[in-house]
């Protein structure tokens, strides 16, 4: 058979209105209810890397990973070992950082992770993470589990070549693993509370938020998002919001991806 002949299009393997496993950063301020997002997707299990769990219960985890080899050893399980689990869910990818500095710090003998310079420490963080995910990439295409990773951020001036600096949020991550794992999802969707800004006098303004919590699906200047479907701008924070547009843009006629 030729490779010609092998070509298809992805509707010939996958229903329209089927909902298919996706990959998931949720990048979110602590206490926003990135946990409770990965609690409510399907048959979840999560690798803990910190103590995000601890007022959810009754949702499956592994023994907390104090070192990343413990990380890695808990993704091998999943893909080798029979189980129902449908949902992976990484608590966080922050936590998980210093877990990879700490290895390759003690693997090389490095006092910390800048002690090699140029450099160096980073990009061995770096390549810990590609290993990592070519395992969740195994689950996600062999075991058809989504892939959700929580993500903390922080605030980051940016320099923006085409306008003054400006702050936004980013991921505490280290930044080549930042980029690393934003290429590699699907989805990298912004969690926050709803805030209007409010005029006080004639030049003073405060933000007041209501306390309604929300998904962002495009990138704004204020922070990175995207999405592989056509989302609605802002959705309502929760697995089953996210299921419904996602099934929704997958059904529609002509769904067009944002990469």
């Amino acid at each position: 058979m030729t490779l010609l002949a092998q070509v298809k299009t992805e509707a010939e393997d996958v229903p329209a209105n089927e909902m298919r496993p996706v990959r998931i950063n949720i990048q979110g301020t602590d206490g926003i209810g990135k946990s409770t997002f990965g609690a409510g997707a399907p048959s979840p299990i999560f690798i803990q890397a910190e103590d995000g769990l601890n007022f959810i219960k009754d949702v499956p985890r592994f023994p907390k990973a104090d070192q990343w080899n413990d990380i890695i050893a808990q993704i091998t399980t999943l893909a080798t070992e029979d189980h129902t689990f449908r949902t992976l869910v990484l608590d966080t990818t922050d936590a998980a950082c210093l877990l990879a500095e700490a290895r390759v710090c003690e693997k090389n003998n490095w006092e910390s992770i800048e002690t090699p310079g140029y450099g160096k420490g980073f990009t061995a963080v770096r390549e810990c993470w590609v290993k990592l995910i070519e395992g969740l990439s195994w689950l996600h295409t062999q075991k058809n589990m989504n892939i959700i990773l929580l993500s903390h951020v922080h605030i980051r001036p940016f320099n923006d070549p085409s306008h003054d600096s400006y702050d936004r949020w980013e991921m505490r991550c280290q930044k080549n693993v930042n980029a690393l794992i934003k290429d590699w999802v699907d989805f990298n969707l912004f969690a926050n509370y709803e805030t209007n800004m409010v005029k006080e006098g004639s030049k003073k303004t405060r933000g007041v938020s209501y306390g309604n919590r929300f998904l962002f699906t495009k990138f704004a200047a204020a922070h990175d998002a995207k999405s592989r479907v056509n989302l609605p701008a802002r959705i309502d924070f929760s697995w089953d919001s996210f299921a419904q547009h996602y099934t929704a843009a997958l059904a529609a006629p002509s769904t067009k991806t944002n990469k």
